[in-house]
């Protein structure tokens, strides 16, 4: 049924509002970036497709980039898991891909954190008033609120911060953070001073913080002889710990012990959570796609917002009612709840206008 905008069901909202009420774990994918200026895979594949083939040196690997460069640019990934893996010229493509997808993503990530930076926003930018509202609107006792991307730049970092939200991102350190020894995410306290019986004690209560997992690695984690480190603002030319698309067989040992705790950490997250907001996320992502498909045919509710539906996110509209998602349709969007389309003249896809809407 098709109903116009001056009339999203009460229930409509009553629903969405419901879901915060869960605190959903947050999941930001790469449509999300793109509204910033950052590129989407067809975007990066491009890039890579000239950038790729003049990084690499031997005959051998450009001949075999040559071949398939076409794959690539139709499919990221498919294209990069069809070059056979045992090809010696396989390392040398590996480490080319992820330099320049670090190198693009850092000249972008840096450009629009300038733009975001210098835009005031009245009430504050979109994203951080989304992680102000799951923050505050949390349980007392939570030791944090989750958010999982899937994107490799520091755009939420920088939300945090202009939300002035405590951030823990599983590292710990000043200049040069390194991953905590298990378990990466530990509780934090903060000391506060309370007067008891006429003198001073100190106590320590829970320290709320917004937890961020990267499963894909970020530009701010670079690959060392001692392992994985972060630094913000480096824009040295070292090497960048991220998981390109494709055989992961190349990746740096000390790298892949902190992918994999930092996987296991996130479906952890993914198996106990109320609920889930994904902002910008396609469901492209074959391990996040499997951990989530189990809860929600267990039940848990969804609030899908994005640009574009997928495939992926079709075929889970159609099996599984109880998903909310919001699209863009010419200048509105289009709503799916309850087995029932709903048009709006609103782009009620874009978060801003999400958050207006139906929550602020």
């Amino acid at each position: 049924t098709d109903m116009t905008a001056a009339e999203l069901p009460d229930d409509l909202f009553a629903d969405i509002q419901g879901v915060f009420r869960k605190t959903p774990v947050l999941l930001i994918g790469s449509g999300f970036s793109c509204g910033y200026g950052l590129p989407g895979m067809g975007a990066l594949a491009e890039h890579l497709a000239t950038a790729v083939h003049d990084a690499l040196t031997t005959d051998g690997a450009k001949n075999a980039w040559a071949q398939s460069v076409e794959a690539i640019k139709e499919n990221l990934e498919a294209g990069l898991n069809g070059i056979p893996l045992g090809m010696a010229e396989w390392g040398e493509i590996v480490s080319a891909i992820r330099g320049e997808t670090a190198k693009l993503i850092l000249d972008k990530a840096i450009a629009a954190e300038e733009r975001i930076l210098g835009e005031k926003v009245a009430g504050g930018h979109a994203p951080s008033r989304l992680l102000n509202r799951l923050f505050n609107g949390s349980p007392q006792n939570a030791e944090s609120i989750h958010v999982i991307t899937t994107n490799y730049d520091t755009l939420l970092e920088l939300f945090c911060d202009l939300a002035e939200l405590p951030l823990d991102t599983g590292f710990t350190g000043f200049r040069r953070r390194k991953p905590r020894p298990r378990p990466l995410f530990q509780t934090q306290y903060s000391r506060v001073l309370v007067a008891e019986k006429r003198q001073q004690q100190v106590d320590h209560r829970l320290c709320k913080t917004v937890r961020l997992y990267k499963p894909h690695g970020s530009i701010s984690w670079l690959t060392t002889d001692d392992g994985p480190v972060e630094a913000l603002n480096d824009v040295s030319i070292a090497g960048r710990a991220i998981v390109v698309p494709g055989p992961a067989k190349y990746q740096d040992t000390l790298v892949n012990t902190l992918f994999d705790a930092m996987r296991a950490e996130m479906n952890e997250v993914l198996t106990k959570a109320e609920a889930l907001l994904c902002i910008g996320f396609g469901f492209n992502d074959d391990h996040l796609q499997g951990v989530i498909k189990r809860r929600l045919t267990a039940g848990m509710p969804i609030i899908i917002v994005t640009r574009d539906a997928t495939p992926n996110i079709k075929q889970l509209l159609s099996d599984h009612s109880h998903l909310i998602a919001l699209f863009k349709s010419g200048d509105g969007a289009v709503c799916h709840w309850n087995g029932q389309t709903l048009k709006s003249p609103e782009p009620l896809w874009q978060l801003d206008d999400f958050l207006k809407k139906f929550l602020e």
